[in-house]
């Protein structure tokens, strides 16, 4: 099973999409929460899942939460997935051992972590399911003291479950 919410994040330093930057998870959470999404780009749940973690990015613009995509794809098929569903925030590239999606122990994607700031995992979930998106929003704004997004308005097209 993959890593448990209350237990403490494994740590992890990868290259972007772009290959131009190194990001440490240790560096993010010293300016806020974390939230990662661990996925492949040929997952239909990958695909269903990340336009609602970018209107989490898009929700709080003024960096008071970290959003980043771990790809287990090569940086070139990261960059046209990231095109293909709208997403601006980074796309982490977790190397041909996967080191960073074995440490988390998935078993499948997407497997998405939010991290608060002390490193500890509060929530997680794997596949897609839409009632998750409420209570990935209102964790979200718990941990950065706002209000809850509304993540789920206007997806009537958007199945409620895609298994990972």
């Amino acid at each position: 099973m993959p890593v448990e919410s209350g237990t403490h994040a494994p740590t992890f330093s990868l290259r972007n999409a772009e290959e131009t930057e190194t990001m440490a998870l240790s560096d993010a959470l010293s300016r806020g929460p974390v939230l990662i999404g661990i996925y492949k780009s040929s997952c239909q749940a990958s695909k269903t899942m990340f336009p609602f973690l970018e209107k989490v990015h898009q929700g709080y613009p003024n960096g008071e939460i970290t959003v980043w995509g771990i790809a287990q794809d090569s940086p070139n098929v990261t960059r046209s997935f990231a095109r293909r569903v709208g997403v601006t925030f980074p796309m982490l590239i977790d190397d041909d051992d996967y080191a960073v999606s074995r440490a988390y122990d998935i078993i499948a994607t997407p497997t998405v972590f939010l991290i608060d700031r002390d490193g500890t995992i509060v929530w997680q979930a794997m596949g897609f399911q839409m009632p998750a998106m409420d209570d990935l929003s209102a964790k979200v704004a718990e941990l950065v003291g706002g209000s809850p997004l509304d993540l789920t308005s206007g997806t009537e097209d958007v199945p409620a479950w895609v298994p990972g």
